[in-house]
C-alpha cells in the first residue's frame, strides 16, 4: 500500500470515492424512484412473461451502481485514509436517507401505503448512523481525522467512538495537529467539487439512455 501513500493520493482517494458514490447513487436513485412511478416492481429479460418492462435505464445502472458504491466506499478507505469528508461515514446514511425520501415522494400517490412505512424505516436507518456519527464527533463527520500529509488532527469533541468511524481513530498520536481553514478548505472544496461533477455527468448519462 505504501506506493499508494502520500497527500497527492489522499486527494485522489478522497475526490474519486465522493465523485463515484455521488454518481452511482444519483443512477441508483433516478432508477428507484422510476421503479416507485411503475407500481414497485418491474422486470426485465428471462423466459416468463414480463407484466411490466424495466426501462432500459434502470436494467442498465441499478446493478451497476450498487456495485459501483461498495467500491467508491473501499477507495475511500484504502486510499483517502482517514483525509477528507470520510464517505465511510456518509454512505450507509446517504443511501437510506435518500431512499427513504424517494420512498415518501411515492407514498403521496393514494393507496402507496407500503412506500410510507418504508420510508419511514429507511429514515430511521439512515438517520441513528448518521446521530451517532455527529454526537461523536461532527468536525471529524466533515473534516475527516487527517490532513493530506497523514497527519492527524487533534480530538475537539466527546472521544465517544462512531461505529462507521472506527477505522480512522487516532487520537493519542503524539504528532496531532489543530486542523487549519486550508484543511477545511481543502477537503469541503473536494467534497463539493466532487458531488457536482457526480450529479451533472449522472444526469447527462441517464438522460442519454432514457
Amino acid at each position: 500500500m505504501r506506493r499508494f501513500d502520500g497527500p497527492l493520493w489522499r486527494v485522489i482517494g478522497s475526490f474519486a470515492s465522493w465523485f463515484l458514490f455521488a454518481f452511482c447513487f444519483s443512477l441508483l436513485y433516478r432508477g428507484s424512484s422510476a421503479v416507485m412511478g411503475l407500481g414497485g416492481s418491474c422486470a426485465s429479460g428471462g423466459p416468463y412473461q414480463i407484466e411490466v418492462e424495466c426501462p432500459a435505464a434502470v436494467a442498465i445502472f441499478v446493478p451497476l451502481s450498487i456495485f459501483g458504491g461498495i467500491a467508491a466506499v473501499a477507495i475511500g478507505l484504502f486510499l483517502a485514509h482517514g483525509f477528507g469528508t470520510p464517505l465511510l461515514a456518509w454512505a450507509w446514511p446517504i443511501l437510506f436517507l435518500g431512499l427513504g425520501i424517494a420512498f415518501l415522494v411515492a407514498s403521496t400517490v393514494p393507496g402507496a401505503v407500503s412506500f410510507f412505512v418504508c420510508g419511514v424505516l429507511f429514515v430511521l436507518m439512515g438517520g441513528y448512523p448518521l446521530y451517532l456519527e455527529l454526537r461523536a464527533s461532527a468536525r471529524a463527520a466533515f473534516l475527516g481525522t487527517t490532513n493530506a500529509a497523514d497527519v492527524p488532527f487533534t480530538t475537539a469533541e466527546s472521544p465517544r467512538a462512531a461505529p462507521l468511524r472506527l477505522a480512522y481513530r487516532r487520537d493519542d498520536h503524539p504528532t496531532a495537529v489543530t486542523p487549519t481553514a486550508g484543511d477545511w478548505a481543502l477537503s469541503l472544496g473536494i467534497l463539493v467539487a466532487a458531488l457536482a461533477l457526480a450529479l451533472v455527468l449522472s444526469a447527462l448519462l441517464w438522460q442519454a439512455v432514457t
